[in-house]
């Protein structure tokens, strides 16, 4: 009698996890279309329009993106050269973007690639070729753009060196040439971890707060230290909480307007991100939705090379549809609708936060990394 029951038990949850698989199966075949690259720097089919009349009626477009990548740029290039906004806000913090919006302004090109060159990982995401040019296209068509992010373990020597350019105090001038020094000289001698956890820096910063400093300084040396705890904590619910607090500080200036957001994937979802908070997806999700307007959720993912489909099964069921080199858009909400009438049960937390985060899932077909470069790697 009991492996009667447990035949029957096994049988019934290999019927329903089957009726599932083929439930996501039939709406995911129902809800994609197709787009590819053309010869004049966009898009063309079916998705395309799709995907350019959803950006058209939201207020905010959040991409979740895949960081380091050729695609993602020229996704975001295409976007922005058919439709326009207002502001663009990126995981970058403040100060870094405020320096390269500042070069790019007044170097000559020539100067600009060697600034570029020679910043590296300074840069943060937008140390690559494509990034750059991205974003010195998004400041040629005078769209304003923010900041949100702690600063990088990489843009130490690049604050500094524009502080001390800037700074009245000559005292304070000499110690940040001190720490620009002795954050060259610990990359060369210690690989394991970074000048802005060591003793040195906290001493130089505390004996800098000492010292009479504009409002400016003040600041940006502050962000260095918050910088400091946040990744020493290691606690990513206050990292979350300091990005959404540069987002929020910067409300008036973008609450009416068309926004451009793009961050990791892990950030934008409109409910509880993939890290297990409430993140920026959310909060712009939310504040979007109290001002009776909409924003529209993205996730870009992409097979890199040596990958196979089979590297991505966590996407199997988006992915069994694909056949070509196409770009594939589909369409995430009569999933999440399904989920919510308990027609659909998806097994994977993950994935389900996906499916109910984002309104569009887009496919790359193949993903080209590009390198990180510069004399500030550690």
């Amino acid at each position: 009698m009991k492996k009667t029951k447990l035949l029957i038990l096994t049988l019934f949850i290999a019927n329903f996890s089957y009726a599932q698989t083929t439930l996501i199966d039939s709406l995911i075949q129902k809800n994609y279309s197709t787009f590819k690259k053309n010869n004049n720097n966009t898009f063309e089919g079916k998705g395309w329009v799709t995907l350019q009349d959803e950006i058209r009626k939201n207020n905010s477009v959040l991409l979740g993106e895949l960081h380091f990548t050729s695609e993602v740029p020229y996704f975001t290039n295409a976007i922005i050269n058919n439709i326009k906004f207002d502001n663009y806000i990126l995981e970058i913090d403040p100060y870094t973007i405020n320096t390269i919006s500042t070069k790019i302004k007044s170097l000559s090109p020539a100067e600009l690639d060697k600034f570029r060159n020679e910043s590296g990982s300074a840069l943060s995401f937008l140390q690559g070729e494509a990034e750059f040019d991205l974003f010195k296209n998004i400041l040629q068509q005078n769209i304003k753009v923010y900041g949100a992010e702690q600063i990088s373990l990489f843009s130490d020597r690049l604050l500094l060196s524009e502080l001390s350019k800037q700074s009245k105090n000559a005292k304070a001038k000499e110690i940040y040439k001190q720490m620009i020094a002795n954050s060259a000289a610990y990359d060369t001698k210690n690989n394991t971890t970074f000048y802005l956890f060591s003793d040195d820096c906290l001493a130089k910063m505390s004996a800098l707060s000492a010292l009479d400093l504009s409002a400016n300084e003040k600041e940006q040396l502050e962000a260095l230290k918050l910088s400091r705890e946040l990744y020493l904590s290691r606690i990513h619910r206050m990292r979350v909480q300091y990005m959404k607090h540069l987002v929020l500080e910067k409300l008036p200036e973008w609450k009416d307007k068309k926004n451009l957001f793009k961050f990791g994937a892990n950030h934008l979802p409109k409910g509880e991100s993939l890290m297990e908070v409430f993140d920026i997806g959310n909060l712009v999700s939310n504040i979007e939705e109290a001002n009776y307007r909409k924003s529209l959720h993205i996730m870009l993912i992409g097979k890199e090379d040596g990958e196979t489909l089979a590297d991505l099964d966590e996407y199997k069921s988006f992915l069994t549809v694909v056949k070509d080199d196409n770009w594939y858009a589909y369409d995430l909400r009569p999933l999440k609708q399904a989920i919510s009438k308990k027609k659909l049960k998806v097994e994977d937390l993950e994935l389900e936060r996906i499916i109910k985060g984002y309104d569009y899932l887009v496919f790359i077909p193949k993903v080209t990394k590009t390198p990180k470069t510069g004399k500030q790697d550690h």
